[in-house]
């Protein structure tokens, strides 16, 4: 996998500003782990942004993780699920970029109800496309995406043009998301970048992921579950520097293309 690198130097504001500052952006599952760190990285960085976050409140979604924002107006929660095509629409009409971060994410529960995958990851993609056709005021779209779409490798990085080769249900899912809008920019020239984080970390991550299932099991004096024989590796991405990585694609990056954001610490 190429990292995308990002660093804390000042931000180049005349080049920021002009693509979020004074703009509303749509934030599809915004009161999830990443989602929401993301909405509070626009909002700390662009004073006039105005944010809508739409967001079903499944099980891993939290009001609690944006309680902050309960007096800031320049933040607005819509309760929705992305699968309405005729909500989503309504909501794109006033919209000028979309950050979709909705989605099911968890590899255990893709293997007992895949169909919820593929529900909510394909189709509602489908139904953002959807809604983002025919609207030039909408300058872009990010779909979060996984780098698990990859599959497994043996060593060394997955690259943006390896073949995808998911394993999982919910890696799949994550692919035929990743496909259609693909096929959306190149038949209706729609404004779609992919971004695929590796796996992240860091407060208020829902307990089912890694670190903090471990941290905790471990805290109770439980087992701790291992796959095979526990030699996996994976790389572990902090999620504001995710957050970082994927403002910094939306403003440089190329509209049809897929972007790998990794941190080089396996």
């Amino acid at each position: 996998m190429t990292p995308v690198k990002t660093n804390k130097r000042k931000v180049n504001r005349s080049a920021a500003e002009r693509k979020f500052n004074e703009k509303t952006i749509l934030i599809t599952g915004g009161t999830g782990f990443i989602g929401s760190k993301f909405i509070h990285l626009l909002l700390d960085r662009y004073p006039n942004i105005r944010i809508v976050n739409l967001d079903k409140l499944t099980y891993a979604g939290n009001l609690d993780n944006l309680a902050d924002l309960a007096c800031d107006n320049r933040h607005e929660f819509i309760h929705g699920d992305i699968r309405d095509p005729k909500m989503a629409a309504g909501i794109f009409g006033r919209v000028q970029g979309v950050f979709h971060f909705a989605a099911e994410s968890h590899v255990d529960r893709s293997i007992v109800d895949a169909g919820e995958f593929v529900l909510t990851d394909v189709f509602g993609t489908w139904a953002l496309l959807e809604a983002l056709r025919g609207l030039p005021q909408v300058e872009f779209f990010v779909r979060v995406s996984t780098d698990e779409v990859y599959g497994s490798r043996d060593e060394g990085f997955f690259k943006e043009t390896d073949p995808i080769n998911p394993s999982s249900p919910y890696a799949a899912s994550k692919a035929g998301a990743d496909r259609l809008a693909s096929a959306d920019a190149v038949t209706c020239g729609s404004p779609v970048l992919i971004v695929r984080p590796s796996n992240n970390y860091g407060p208020f991550q829902y307990p089912e992921k890694f670190i903090p299932l471990f941290t905790t099991k471990a805290m109770e004096g439980k087992s701790l579950p291992l796959y095979g024989k526990g030699r996996n590796v994976r790389d572990w991405l902090f999620v504001e520097d995710n957050g970082r990585a994927i403002e910094l694609v939306a403003r440089k990056g190329v509209f049809g293309e897929a972007y790998n954001i990794g941190a080089n610490d396996e």
